[in-house]
């Protein structure tokens, strides 16, 4: 049976996300989204590193283990872990958004992936591109749009929609409100769990007294918030109030550690780890 599962790591800050798809013939693909990892805190790289080798697979592992590997967007806080991901695990392809900048993290991160063998291929996507399947999961990239590159690098975050049967998973990113203002018709009407952008801020979630994405998803949709604590204190108590006052179901890293959402493409169940 195919199975879809994306796990929100618990970093305490930043963001990262662990993606399984089990296809049909019970082969397993791996995938990851962002890396804040530095060199003395390393807790997207332990995960990663003690999940693996639950399979009896060791790390460093000498074959590419990821399909692929994305930057959502041209922050420290989501990218400064992924060279040392990208060579302990290797992957098939690294993803990352277009952008006028160019920190030195992410400099850093095109040359490994030009000069070692352990990323195959590397591009900056948009919404024209059309992902190979993650196993029997569908990608398609609903944001950023072919060509538009936005000052305000949150806003060239890399949204995509995941669907297995009659279930999607979408991802978001930092996308501040100007983006949900554009595609938040652009979600699948099948969505069942919807990542909350940026971290739970109000700019991700508030247009004013509108709630563009909010009030768009279907109301069995779970919601999954990466907590930025320090120094920013997201998730917002406004945005986590008007959750509350919707009767949204939606579960944080900071009070249930690492988040876990799973379907077989008609059920969605949630595991976590405590509770808050």
């Amino acid at each position: 049976m195919s199975t879809l599962k994306v796990t929100l790591i618990d970093v305490g800050w930043g963001d990262s996300i662990f993606l399984e798809s089990i296809d049909e013939n019970e082969q397993h693909h791996y995938a990851l989204i962002d890396s804040n990892d530095t060199s003395t805190l390393r807790s997207s790289h332990i995960f990663l590193k003690r999940h693996f080798e639950k399979k009896g697979i060791s790390v460093p592992s000498p074959s590419r283990l990821f399909s692929w590997v994305m930057l959502s967007h041209i922050h420290a806080d989501h990218g400064q872990g992924l060279q040392r991901i990208l060579k302990d695990y290797g992957s098939e392809n690294f993803w990352y958004p277009k952008s006028n900048s160019n920190p030195i993290f992410f400099s850093k991160l095109q040359r490994y992936s030009n000069r070692y063998s352990r990323v195959n291929e590397h591009q900056a996507i948009d919404n024209k591109m059309e992902p190979p399947d993650f196993g029997d999961v569908e990608i398609n990239v609903l944001w950023p749009k072919e060509d538009q590159i936005d000052e305000n690098e949150n806003n060239n975050s890399i949204v995509i929609s995941l669907t297995l049967g009659d279930v999607s998973f979408v991802l978001t990113g930092d996308a501040e409100i100007e983006v949900w203002n554009e595609i938040h018709n652009e979600i699948p009407a099948n969505t069942r769990f919807f990542k909350v952008p940026h971290h739970g801020s109000s700019n991700g979630v508030f247009d004013g007294a509108n709630t563009p994405w909010l009030d768009s998803l279907p109301p069995e949709a779970v919601l999954g918030i990466s907590s930025h604590i320090r120094p920013f204190s997201h998730p917002s108590p406004e945005v986590v109030a008007k959750f509350d006052s919707k009767g949204r179901e939606y579960y944080r890293t900071d009070k249930h550690y690492h988040l876990t959402y799973a379907t077989d493409g008609a059920d969605v169940k949630v595991k976590y780890s405590h509770y808050g």
